[in-house]
């Protein structure tokens, strides 16, 4: 009998330990919100982020506010401006996305945090999504200027590797064979966009398959004098 009641009184102290332990959690995650929702709250407040004008007003010094990366990347600036970002495309408001995403990129490098040559590339997406194609590219031409290209970035990475062949053939090769196909798709949005699935991951997915709509655009494409592998978009 004295083995049961240990038994129990185990179970229910770590019942009692698990109550509290998600209580104190549960805390902990309310106070994490309410602090990054007053700071993302004050940033809104001090600056306009419904017109164009006012988010362009925004000063990159705003990133020096915080030189040690703050309590939580959340309220960060950039972070701020990407999922307003996301919420104007969500509701088709594409000038004052593309507006977002230009402001964050020019706040990246005075951040605490380090951003990918990818993160620069999300406005360049958004403007093809837009069927601002020429702005697209003339976007990207400038930023790999300014900040290089992801393949190059990419490769020095590739220096800090222990296993320079298998960083090879597992990042560099992936990365390479995706830009290539999201070039095809970009080119397929621009000069033939009747035929081309609604995303790139669609795109990709078909061609893998090489589905009976794939072979459609082969073919669509063929007629046209090209080749859909050889496509190029950027120039």
């Amino acid at each position: 009998m004295n083995i049961l009641k240990k038994l129990f009184s185990r179970s229910s102290n770590t019942k009692a330990d698990t109550s509290a332990k998600s209580k104190q959690n549960h805390s902990f995650n309310q106070e994490y919100d309410l602090y990054n929702n007053q700071r993302i709250d004050d940033f809104k407040k001090r600056y306009n982020l419904t017109t164009i004008e006012g988010i362009r007003a925004i000063p990159v010094q705003e990133a020096k506010r915080y030189p040690d990366g703050g309590r939580s990347v959340v309220y960060m600036p950039e972070q701020i401006l990407n999922r307003q970002a996301t919420e104007y495309k969500k509701d088709g408001k594409f000038d004052l996305a593309i507006e977002c995403l230009k402001k964050a990129n020019e706040i990246y490098p005075y951040s605490f945090y380090n951003y990918k040559r990818d993160d620069y590339e999300r406005v360049v997406r958004l403007m093809i999504d837009a069927k601002r194609f020429g702005e697209a590219k003339t976007e990207h031409t400038r930023l790999d200027s300014l900040y290089g290209t992801g393949e190059k970035e990419l490769y020095e990475l590739q220096q800090l590797s222990e296993d320079k062949k298998e960083y090879q053939q597992t990042i560099i090769e992936p990365y390479k064979a995706e830009n290539k196909e999201r070039e095809q798709y970009y080119w397929l949005l621009e000069n033939a966009s009747s035929v081309v699935p609604k995303s790139f991951a669609g795109y990709r997915r078909m061609k893998k398959q090489n589905t009976e709509n794939y072979k459609k655009i082969v073919y669509e494409v063929s007629n046209r004098g090209f080749n859909v592998d050889n496509l190029t978009f950027w120039g």
